[in-house]
């Protein structure tokens, strides 16, 4: 039996397959992707992320997992850290399944009394996680984009029939708002980050392991990843690198156009196992080259088990507080560089083996 081999699809045929514009990011891929009726292993999930002013660093991400039976079970996960300090890391917090709603025009995402809204197209968005529901834990932010939406080629990395797809509305973003933490309600600004998942089958099955980071750099805006196969799919990589300077896009390469280069590797802190909290991505064009370095600083501000489909393996996420540096040579010789944080993140779907027991 031959068995196909995974590939992150852009060419002309796949874009028409798919109803994309290669040129245009249009609010209904911000909606909801799957299609009724739902079947068993999809999946689907809105993410935010964001860098605040006085050290703090908040993730949220509204999730849609499909049971054996096609029945949906939405929950909402939430991070905040401050510097190397995890304050609050609540994974699988439950919804009503009779208390949500999503949109397939554009993102509404409605978790009872939590939301992931655009506010106009895929510029600007409102996230609201209530406190009441986590225990004291929340957010609210109002997302501003600086930068033009973004898709790796279709966003689809594919295998055969089955598929684990990617759409980047907010590269870069304006925050402002608050975050509650424990009963204390605190005003805060910084820099955001919002991207859209959504597959048919559990990743594990068609995914080994991805690397991804993104930063706000002095003027650069950056997204990256470098995206593993399956071994049973090819195990090809399939890397990214988008970087603006403002509203120009300096750079939008995938698969063979950009290298991704792992550096320092540190041991997971749960499982043990090495794992990369430092990598270089370069690429290059008629107008410049670029590279991009994420260091880890070997320390782990989130570590947690990601339910998976395998009997052998067990998934695990891993982040990083990382230092992120651009460094930009130009056709005529001219140079620039800049360096700030951001987020880097391992997903290891072969990260430990199943005990015994």
């Amino acid at each position: 039996m031959t068995i196909a081999e995974g590939r992150l699809l852009g060419d002309e045929e796949s874009f028409a397959r798919l109803g994309l514009d290669p040129v245009v990011r249009a609010p209904w891929e911000d909606g909801l992707r799957l299609k009724q009726p739902f079947k068993s292993g999809e999946w689907e999930w809105w993410y935010c992320d964001a860098h605040l002013d006085d050290g703090y660093f908040c993730v949220t991400s509204f999730h849609l997992e499909v049971d054996a039976q096609g029945n949906v079970t939405p929950f909402i996960n939430i991070n905040i850290a401050k510097g190397s300090t995890i304050i609050c890391d609540l994974k699988g917090l439950p919804v009503d399944a009779e208390a949500y709603s999503v949109s397939e025009s554009e993102c509404d995402v409605v978790f009872g009394n939590n939301l992931f809204r655009s506010l106009e197209g895929v510029k600007r968005y409102h996230v609201y996680v209530d406190p009441e529901t986590t225990g004291g834990y929340g957010l609210d932010l109002r997302f501003d984009s600086t930068v033009p939406a973004f898709r790796p080629g279709t966003g689809r990395w594919e295998a055969g029939d089955r598929h684990f797809s990617w759409f980047c509305p907010v590269p870069g973003a304006d925050v402002a708002g608050k975050l509650f933490i424990g009963g204390e309600t605190i005003e805060v600004k910084g820099n955001g980050y919002h991207d859209h998942n959504w597959g048919n089958v559990p990743m594990d099955q068609i995914l080994s392991d991805w690397l991804w980071g993104r930063g706000q750099v002095g003027d650069f805006t950056v997204v990256t990843a470098s995206v593993r196969f399956h071994p049973d799919v090819g195990g090809a990589e399939a890397p990214l690198l988008y970087l603006t300077s403002g509203q120009e896009v300096l750079v939008d390469a995938y698969n063979d156009a950009v290298v991704c280069l792992e550096g320092v590797k540190i041991p997971q802190p749960v499982t043990g196992k090495k794992t990369s909290s430092d990598c270089i991505y370069i690429a290059q064009n008629d107008r410049l080259k670029a590279s991009v370095r994420f260091d880890g600083q070997r320390t782990v501000i989130a570590s947690f088990q990601w339910v998976n489909s395998s009997p052998d393996w067990e998934t695990w996420y891993t982040r990083f507080p990382a230092k992120v540096t651009v460094d930009i040579e130009r056709a005529d010789g001219t140079r620039s560089s800049a360096t700030d944080n951001g987020p880097l993140e391992n997903m290891d779907f072969f990260g430990r083996r199943h005990s015994a027991d």
